[in-house]
């Protein structure tokens, strides 16, 4: 009998796997141009502290409904009637990107205060560039908020190449913000290619969504819908649950804002470099068995267990796999892609250090992304939320407790406690549930 790499390897995902290393690639040239241009410094600091509020409003308000909901939701009307279906991501369009807009406003107008909460230990010059940075990172959380809508609709249509291609897009922009403006702009400049990424972000997004035969029609009242009040009612416990990452790694920035200078931007790159066998591996597979999971859930209860329980055996030995290699070459990987420049040899032994701990969560964060969504197709978005919080609540305390006496090894140490409580939980919990259907 042939081998069929389908059974083990969701279809759709070798292509999300080509486009998110392509991602990845030019995510790795952009660290590499920061870490040289301002090394692990106040200003870059600021920079990745900015993202934080804008980030974590996104993905309370919007993305938890997009990721919860509308995938199945979309799959299940256009199974229907392609019409309801469009009509559906325009409503979804419309409500995301006016509940954005409103909160880019709200950031402008409260920024300084915001400041205070997300590095509280940064120095007053650290603070400002925070502020500024913070509302112009504001605007790319509305470009998001379109992209987010359009990408439900190409993922329910298994339409995965455009949609990979959107992050590659999202750090041209970035780069480009690093290579034209920094040199005027200094770290302001590359908040500005942010921007700009996050428009090319959405522009392909928006191309293929054209392909695909939608068109935009207004809604009067978006929010009314029957379709968007089954997406409100998912989504709410999804708003707890969703930006925990996002908590997370708040909790862990305002924490490594009272050790040296430059742990905020050390614990960003090591963090980076983790996530992306992360995404090859587990975000990827786990996007493309999504649609599949949420058909199973409507026709055959067998093929559920069966796809579920492939994917999960897959996703857990090659992510193992992959942690092991990137353990074993972590001090080259980050000496070859960051070395040099600002970012001298103290700087790459403390991240490869950090990146070695990081390690530890590759599998489970790997499988939590496949779980979560096993539990989505079911409409079931309470149970993830609940173990998400758990997660939180270990991963915030246990880094908190072992700062004290590790240093910054005690912030990957405790993200990689509340990672293996969420994905245990959530592992039994779904085996438990689809072996009583």
């Amino acid at each position: 009998m042939a081998f069929d790499s389908s059974r083990y390897i969701p279809r759709g995902s070798v292509v999300l796997a080509g486009t998110t290393i392509a991602s990845y690639i030019l995510g790795l040239v952009r660290d590499r141009m920061l870490a040289r241009t301002f090394g692990a410094s106040v200003s870059l600091d600021s920079y990745n502290a900015a993202f934080l509020i804008p980030d974590f409003l996104f993905n309370l308000l919007v993305a938890s409904g997009i990721a919860a909901a509308a995938v199945p939701l979309f799959a299940e009307l256009y199974r229907r009637s392609s019409k309801d279906a469009h009509e559906y991501a325009n409503s979804l369009l419309a409500s995301a990107v006016g509940v954005m807009m409103l909160v880019a406003v709200l950031i402008g107008i409260f920024a300084p205060a915001l400041s205070f909460f997300v590095a509280p230990g940064l120095p007053e010059a650290g603070r400002l560039l925070v502020v500024h940075m913070m509302r112009i990172l504001a605007l790319s959380s509305i470009v998001f908020a379109a992209s987010n809508a359009f990408g439900a609709m190409l993922v329910a249509q298994k339409r995965f190449l455009f949609y990979g291609l959107s992050p590659v897009a999202y750090n041209i922009g970035i780069i480009a913000g690093a290579v034209y403006l920094a040199p005027q702009f200094g770290i302001i400049g590359v908040a500005y290619g942010t921007v700009l990424g996050a428009l090319f972000h959405l522009f392909v997004r928006l191309v293929d969504a054209m392909r695909s035969g939608w068109v935009w029609k207004w809604t009067p009242r978006p929010w009314g819908t029957t379709a968007m009040k089954r997406t409100f009612s998912l989504m709410v416990p999804k708003m707890i649950g969703h930006p925990v990452e996002m908590l997370t790694f708040w909790v862990f920035t305002g924490l490594a804002s009272f050790l040296a200078e430059g742990s905020i931007s050390v614990l960003n790159f090591a963090r980076n470099f983790q996530s992306v066998p992360v995404s090859i591996l587990g975000i990827t597979m786990s996007t493309a068995i999504f649609p599949v999971l949420a058909e199973a859930i409507l026709v055959s209860r067998a093929e559920l267990r069966s796809v579920f329980r492939r994917t999960a055996w897959t996703i857990l030995f090659t992510s193992i796999g992959a942690a092991i290699v990137v353990y074993g070459i972590r001090y080259q990987i980050v000496t070859l892609f960051l070395g040099g420049g600002a970012f001298n040899a103290d700087a790459v032994a403390q991240t490869a250090f950090v990146l070695g701990l990081f390690c530890l969560a590759i599998p489970t964060e790997s499988l939590s992304h496949l779980f979560a969504r096993a539990f989505y197709a079911a409409q079931d978005t309470r149970t993830p939320v609940i173990f998400s919080v758990l997660s939180l609540l270990v991963s915030g305390g246990s880094a908190y407790l072992f700062i004290h006496s590790y240093g910054i090894a005690g912030l990957p140490l405790g993200f990689f406690f509340g990672s293996f409580v969420k994905t245990a939980g959530l592992w039994v919990l779904f085996n438990r549930k689809i072996s009583q259907r």
